[in-house]
C-alpha cells in the first residue's frame, strides 16, 4: 500500500507544506495539488518539489486552460525540478470553471484530452511537434487561420523522462471506458 494525499489549496500553503514534511516522515509518498480557481497548481508543485522528496502530481490541470505544448512543457519542467517525481494529472474540470473563470468554451473534453496526451508525448520525446486533430493544429497553418510562418519545433531542453506518467480524471463508466480505449 502507498500513502498519498491531496493538498488543501484554500488556505496557507507554506503551513500546509510544513505539515506535509511531517507526513513525509510518517510515510507519505505522493501529494497531489488541485487547480481550480485558486493559485495555480504548478507554482505550488514547484514549491513542494524544492522542500520535499515525495512524488508530486497535478490533481488536475484543466485541459482548457493551457495549450497542449504548454502542458507538456510544464510537465517536463516539474519533472525536472522534482528529479523525475512528477505525474501529470489532467482533466476537463467543468463548464462553471472553464467558461466562468477562464472564458473558454467547454466542448469535446474527451477529444481534447486525447489530443493533448498525443502532443505531450511528442514534446517529451523531443520530436518536432506536428499535430492535426479535431481541436488542435500544430503548427497553425495559414489555411487554419495562422500567418503561415509557424514551423514544427521541438523542446530545447532534454526532459528527465520521455514518458512522464499521466493520470486522467474521468467520471462515470462510459467516460472511463472511452479513456481506457484511447490508451491514454
Amino acid at each position: 500500500m502507498r500513502l498519498g494525499m491531496i493538498m488543501d489549496y484554500s488556505g496557507g500553503f507554506a503551513e500546509s507544506v510544513d505539515l506535509l514534511l511531517d507526513y513525509e516522515q510518517a510515510g507519505l509518498e505522493l501529494v497531489a495539488v488541485a487547480e481550480a480557481y485558486s493559485f495555480d497548481a504548478v507554482s505550488q508543485l514547484g514549491f513542494i518539489a524544492a522542500r520535499s522528496k515525495v512524488e508530486i502530481m497535478s490533481g488536475i490541470l484543466p485541459i482548457f486552460s493551457r495549450t497542449p505544448t504548454l502542458t507538456a512543457m510544464t510537465a517536463a519542467g516539474l519533472d525536472f525540478v522534482s528529479g523525475g517525481r512528477f505525474t501529470l494529472g489532467l482533466g476537463a474540470s467543468g463548464p462553471q470553471v472553464i467558461e466562468g473563470f477562464h472564458g473558454v468554451k467547454y466542448d469535446a473534453p474527451l477529444g481534447r484530452t486525447r489530443e493533448i496526451v498525443e502532443v505531450c508525448r511528442q514534446v517529451w520525446r523531443r520530436e518536432a511537434v506536428q499535430h492535426r486533430g479535431g481541436r488542435y493544429t500544430i503548427p497553425l497553418t495559414a489555411e487554419d487561420g495562422g500567418t503561415g510562418l509557424g514551423k514544427p519545433l521541438k523542446l530545447i531542453n532534454h526532459p528527465v523522462r520521455d514518458r512522464i506518467p499521466i493520470s486522467v480524471a474521468a467520471l462515470g463508466p462510459a467516460n472511463i471506458a472511452k479513456i481506457g480505449r484511447a490508451h491514454v
